[in-house]
């Protein structure tokens, strides 16, 4: 009998696991293995039976261990494990509400303290800072105690200079935290994020952060407040644009490898749509700032940003940006790009100019996209492909304009309404016929414009329709 007692004490000492009471519920102990276990579902699982397990029994002990157990997880060595400790803690405090939010941020700031932690595991414990302010901000407690959400966000704020390691993780909790503690905002948040604020035009993090803050408590940041705040009553000025692009050309940097569109960015948009200096934002920031810089990610955010704002402009302002730069210069990158090697943005095009298509209802809109992409040539030749497949999209009566253009584009072209361009290799030698030239290569693709909406099974159309295009 001892000789076994001291076989499972030295078992559990081997595999970390208690000894006591709580080495003989084997069941109990399994959770918190599977929580670290690379398998989600596995670790979805093992939270749903951890919880129903400490409702059904309701020992003291258990729960005290529990506690343990998971913000100790927070800081696992498989980063795998720590999303699964992290939801864990989560879930067993909205279970137990009568476990306040404060023990367990303490526990926490105790546990994974940067300053006492081994040299060797100061990462793994950034981390698990960052986990249990996750954890505590899934508990959806954090607005009955405003001193937490206080703590959470000093404690992220602490972490956000921690960027070789947590990038820009620490600002997103935050901004994600704002979102839903609306009530406490000026009474504990706004002392606490003045220094940020007033930052805002340091990194892209910190102007995300005043941009949320804008749109989720325009009450406590009015223009007298922002004026104090920044030197100004608005973001979008003259005096901002310089600082303004100087955060894009950073967030541009940042996403390179992801191919996504910074949300400061798409944020800033709204709001000089918002505060009615549109055509100083794009003009300014975008055309005589992100433009200016080499072909690469800046481009690349000016296009990405030109098709989420599709949704957004008037008609006015759609004409105006399909005839500008951004078009200018996506149609030399679509052309550069032919090259295999090379990076293609044009897909990405195609599902923003697609999704607009589809969600929006007004015609003319429409027809205004259409014809502004169609219009983007080369020497005469559209760069969109006379095969595009969004033409399916259409609401009848943007079709039938669209159709019309395209057929009085090729009986007269109107050379002097596209927005063509040529290379630089092609401008070194253009020949004398060059017009003819152009539009020939402009006819060219228009007859397989045509041809393709007509076989297009997806586009509605009647038989008088095909007919007077065939004619």
């Amino acid at each position: 009998m001892k000789q076994r007692l001291q076989q499972q004490i030295g078992e559990a000492q081997s595999t970390g696991r208690p000894t006591g009471v709580l080495q003989q519920n084997r069941v109990f102990l399994d959770f918190f293995w599977d929580l670290a276990k690379p398998d989600q579902e596995v670790r979805l699982k093992a939270v749903e039976n951890l919880i129903q397990y400490l409702k059904t029994h309701n020992k003291a002990d258990e729960l005290e261990y529990t506690f343990k157990r998971l913000v100790d997880g927070l800081a696992h060595t498989r980063e795998t494990a720590r999303p699964g400790f992290s939801l864990a803690l989560g879930q067993v405090l909205s279970a137990f509400e009568d476990v306040t939010l404060q023990s367990v941020l303490n526990r926490i700031k105790e546990k994974h303290n940067l300053q006492t932690v081994k040299k060797k595991l100061v990462r793994n414990a950034m981390f698990g800072n960052l986990f249990g302010v996750l954890a505590l901000h899934q508990s959806s407690r954090l607005s009955k105690e405003p001193q937490v959400v206080l703590g959470c966000v000093q404690l992220l704020q602490s972490l956000s200079q921690h960027r070789q390691h947590l990038k820009d993780l620490p600002m997103k909790t935050m901004m994600d935290i704002l979102t839903e503690v609306t009530e406490v905002f000026e009474e504990v948040l706004l002392g606490a994020l003045q220094t940020d604020l007033v930052s805002a035009f340091r990194t892209p993090e910190q102007l995300q952060l005043l941009l949320v803050a804008l749109q989720r408590f325009p009450q406590t940041l009015k223009p007298k407040k922002l004026k104090k705040l920044l030197g100004s009553s608005t973001i979008i000025t003259t005096d901002n644009i310089p600082k303004l692009t100087e955060v894009l050309k950073m967030a541009a940097r940042s996403v390179k490898k992801e191919c996504v569109l910074p949300v400061v960015a798409l944020d800033l948009l709204k709001l000089c749509l918002k505060e009615d200096s549109f055509q100083l934002f794009w003009n300014a920031a975008i055309i005589s700032g992100l433009l200016k810089e080499p072909p690469g990610p800046t481009h690349y955010l000016s296009f990405r940003l030109l098709g989420s704002a599709l949704p957004l402009l008037s008609v006015a302002q759609l004409k105006e940006v399909l005839s500008g730069e951004v078009m200018m210069h996506y149609g030399k990158h679509v052309l550069s790009a032919q090259v295999s090697d090379r990076f293609k943005l044009a897909p990405e095009m195609d599902t923003y100019v697609s999704d607009f298509l589809q969600g929006c209802q007004d015609s003319d809109k429409q027809l205004v996209v259409m014809v502004g992409f169609s219009s983007l040539s080369n020497q005469g030749y559209p760069v969109v492909p006379s095969v595009w497949k969004v033409v399916q999209h259409l609401q009848p009566a943007a079709l039938q304009n669209y159709v019309e253009w395209l057929k009085n584009m090729f009986l007269q072209p109107q050379m002097d309404k596209l927005l063509d361009f040529s290379t630089r290799k092609q401008k070194d030698s253009q020949e004398k016929r060059e017009q003819e030239n152009s539009i020939f290569r402009l006819r060219k693709w228009l007859v397989a414009r045509l041809a393709s909406i007509i076989d297009n099974h997806q586009v509605k159309k009647q038989e008088g329709f095909i007919m007077d295009v065939a004619r």
